[in-house]
């Protein structure tokens, strides 16, 4: 019986059709509804007043941006649960991330929301408004019904989810600093800044194989090549990271002068990032190739390669260099630096980035490529700086102080007021003078930790540089990860709705 309700779009779209041919008037109402509470029932309920027929479509599985761990309840469940009210005549599964085209498809003739989605300048995804417009476009009438307001959010936080769960006491400190609408208006803060980006310029080579074992001639192991994918790496991914969040980013970065990828970077760039490029006449773009096997949604990687690792700049370009960040630096709001140690800056450039007057926030990163030497005191301040503890401990040469200690040690030495450690499975530790903030971690599930590091600069950057309390900070910065970590290689960068909507879910 249930069941039977349950129509693809185009079965629902010929009901209508008829129905309205002998004056039925259908009432639709769009949603992802994860955990059917009162609150659903009584907005279901009403607007079922308005009409003689109620369609209830959800969003799929595959568009609910709210960040890692949802929906809670996959498509199929929850089209059932809705199927199963007596209430809702149909159920339909939407093939888009909104409901606009829907609406149009279905063409009912009422369209219906929670009063509270009746003040359009609260919806961070602007999608309630071209909702609306797509109804009154097909003849249609918006309706808003009444009710106690249940958050479907906050229920799951309470008692299913448990990492909602184990992030409570994070929370509820969270809150006594700051509510969601000033996070939210910090995030919206960062929609006028312009950032200087610099840093090197990296493509992530996935190449993905299956293990055949060891060489019958010699120690080595054997693999048969599946498949590869390439995604942006370094400055690039985190200029995206910025992108979607700011109104323009200035990549500084070296790029191969006649590297066969270059016209794919610029067409994967964020229209609003302006690259910079400083052209190598010999060398191409610095490739990362990890060899990976993919046992399900899990990556195990074997082996990686370089395809180059030396000096990048020469004296004039270094000079050039100098005196672009020397002109522009002082028209941006701040300067970001993504230091991977491949080669991009040199001790000329790390001078001029330190003497410059502008907000400056620093992210040097040890690998293999660099083996311990690229570190932050090479450069002579900082007005924030985001290591993981590895980095923290080898810029201050200590291997065994409390991270707290040694990252207010460091943080003195740098001049540097705000400091984020990055703790991998332990969360992250931020230092604000003499004071410090213990962030758990957000999510413990995670596909591929590449570049998690990268979205957390980028985020916690932004929040430093607009002055946000250390807990945002902290909370932006994780939040930034934990949506990172749930991807392969950096497939997509971070997207400021999206982050908004797992930042109001996590607070809720």
């Amino acid at each position: 019986m249930c069941n039977a309700k349950i129509k693809s779009i185009e079965e629902m779209s010929q009901i209508i059709t008829q129905g309205k041919a002998n004056g039925v008037h259908f009432v639709h109402c769009h949603g992802v509804f994860d955990l059917v509470h009162p609150g659903h029932i009584n907005h279901f309920e009403s607007a079922k007043k308005h009409g003689d027929k109620l369609i209830v479509s959800i969003t799929p599985d595959c568009f609910v941006n709210k960040g890692p761990g949802r929906p809670a309840f996959k498509q199929d469940a929850r089209l059932k649960q809705l199927a199963c009210l007596n209430c809702v005549d149909y159920v339909v599964l939407n093939d888009q991330p909104d409901a606009v085209s829907l609406i149009k498809t279905l063409r009912a003739q009422s369209y219906a929301k929670g009063v509270e989605y009746s003040q359009h300048h609260k919806d961070v995804t602007g999608k309630i408004a071209q909702e609306v417009g797509a109804v009154e476009s097909v003849g249609g009438q918006i309706v808003y019904t009444d009710g106690e307001v249940f958050s479907s959010s906050e229920l799951i936080n309470q008692f299913i989810d448990k990492d909602a769960q184990r992030m409570a006491p994070f929370v509820a400190k969270l809150r006594s600093y700051a509510d969601l609408a000033s996070i939210q208006e910090t995030v919206n803060k960062f929609q006028d800044l312009t950032i200087m980006l610099v840093g090197d310029a990296i493509l992530d080579s996935y190449q993905y194989v299956t293990p055949l074992g060891q060489s019958g001639k010699g120690q080595h192991i054997c693999a048969t090549l599946e498949q590869g994918e390439l995604f942006l790496g370094g400055s690039l991914i985190v200029a995206n990271h910025l992108a979607s969040f700011v109104k323009e980013v200035i990549l500084v970065t070296c790029v191969g002068e006649h590297c066969p990828h270059l016209s794919w970077i610029k067409q994967k760039l964020a229209p609003n990032v302006r690259p910079h490029f400083i052209c190598h006449a010999q060398l191409d773009t610095l490739i990362k190739k990890r060899y990976i096997f993919k046992d399900g949604e899990y990556l195990h990687k074997i082996f990686e390669t370089y395809s180059h690792n030396q000096d990048l700049l020469d004296h004039h370009q270094t000079q050039d260099l100098v005196k672009f960040i020397e002109q522009q630096g002082s028209e941006v709001d701040a300067i970001f630096v993504s230091d991977f140690g491949n080669g991009f800056t040199n001790p000329m450039l790390t001078q001029a980035l330190s003497s410059t007057p502008t907000f400056l926030a620093l992210n040097t990163q040890t690998n293999s490529g660099n083996r311990g030497f690229n570190v932050v005191t090479h450069y002579s301040r900082a007005d924030f700086i985001s290591l993981n503890e590895p980095e923290v401990r080898l810029a201050a040469h200590d291997r065994t102080s409390p991270l707290a200690t040694v990252c207010h040690d460091l943080s003195q030495l740098m001049s540097c007021s705000l400091l984020a450690a990055t703790r991998g499975t332990k969360g992250a530790l931020i230092i604000a003078g003499q004071d410090q903030w213990e962030i758990p971690i957000f999510t413990d599930y995670a596909i591929d930790r590449v570049g998690a590091g990268d979205s957390f600069f980028a985020l916690a950057s932004l929040a430093a540089s607009v002055k946000a309390h250390p807990l945002i900070v902290g909370l932006l910065g994780s939040a930034a990860a934990a949506i990172k970590v749930h991807s392969i290689g950096n497939k997509q960068a971070v997207e400021r709705t999206s982050f908004l909507k797992y930042i109001i879910r996590l607070v809720k």
